[in-house]
């Protein structure tokens, strides 16, 4: 399976060399590192098995650091602040003619803001049964496919947008899956996909040896730099770039230093006011605000945002 990967991604097998690295559950693992680019591939041995997205998924990765899972309609109130500035990267881009498809929406925080926008169509793909029952119930004019994007089938030549946040990490074929969002496409249509950045500010600019140990986890089989998700997508036949997104606040890193711990909740990790004073809750924007520019010039963000366009056709 590794070699397949390797592959896949068009590395050179004599560029690869092996990292030790801990998993969040405390295993010790083997990262595969491609040294032109940063890119990391989590040894096979370490992979889940692809059903493990229905349902388990949800119980093992929610909200709060201590494990205990949170409801559809919780994950949707905490990750408002986050679903808006992820909505607003390309709410541009939309029109009432748009037919729009997102992947892997999980609790459907960022298909809310798309449907309630207005566009002509709005098809959502989510494995999830509990999560793709409260987007039904959350948007009743989407069409929602509780399914694998591998076994959704899709018109090709069809959609304006294709969005993506956190899907593509998790894939045994990344090439597949980049290569059927540009069959999908109209011509002229955009994709934009969002991944965790492998070099997050926490992971490579900190000497936080908790956070290098939370990074790496067992449902994330790639771990992209900025060259290797655009060599993939090009691969494909996209046109794009590249931006990098802070998710997190600055609490958040300030935190992890201090504490060398998670966030109980990740509700506590987005800037909100945190006093009873405008003047001093402003500030504290203000520091968010410039902190945010800062790693975001430096490409250090914790999510990589990769936009597209389908031109070879």
């Amino acid at each position: 399976m590794n070699s397949q990967m390797i592959r896949q991604l068009e590395f050179d097998k004599k560029d690869i060399h092996e990292k030790k690295i801990t998993l969040r559950d405390g295993r010790d693992a083997t990262l595969l590192v491609h040294e032109p680019t940063g890119h990391g591939i989590l040894d096979s041995e370490f992979w889940v098995k692809e059903d493990f997205y229905s349902e388990q998924y949800r119980d093992e990765f929610s909200a709060d650091s201590d494990g205990e899972r949170k409801k559809s309609e919780e994950h949707f109130h905490i990750y408002k602040e986050l679903n808006d500035r992820q909505f607003n990267l390309f709410k541009d881009r939309l029109t009432s003619q748009t037919k729009y498809l997102e992947i892997g929406c999980a609790h459907g925080g960022i298909v809310s803001r798309v449907n309630d926008f207005g566009v002509e169509e709005c098809h959502v793909v989510e494995p999830n049964i509990k999560d793709s029952n409260f987007v039904k119930y959350k948007n009743p004019n989407a069409i929602v496919y509780n399914s694998t994007f591998d076994d959704v089938d899709l018109q090709e030549d069809y959609f304006d947008i294709i969005v993506a946040f956190d899907v593509v990490e998790h894939l045994y074929n990344p090439k597949d899956f980049l290569k059927k969002c540009f069959d999908l496409l109209n011509k002229n249509g955009i994709l934009l996909i969002a991944i965790p950045n492998h070099n997050d500010v926490l992971l490579s600019k900190y000497d936080c040896n908790a956070y290098q140990k939370f990074y790496y986890h067992k449902a994330h089989i790639n771990y992209f730099t900025t060259q290797s998700i655009v060599n993939l997508c090009q691969s494909v036949g996209f046109a794009g770039y590249v931006d990098s997104f802070l998710d997190y606040s600055f609490f958040n890193n300030v935190h992890w230093q201090q504490n060398n711990k998670p966030m109980s909740s990740a509700d506590k990790a987005f800037i909100s006011d945190v006093t009873k004073d405008d003047d001093i809750n402003e500030f504290y924007k203000r520091v968010e605000r410039e902190h945010e520019d800062l790693i975001n010039s430096k490409m250090l963000g914790g999510a990589l945002i990769y936009t597209g366009v389908k031109e070879n056709v």
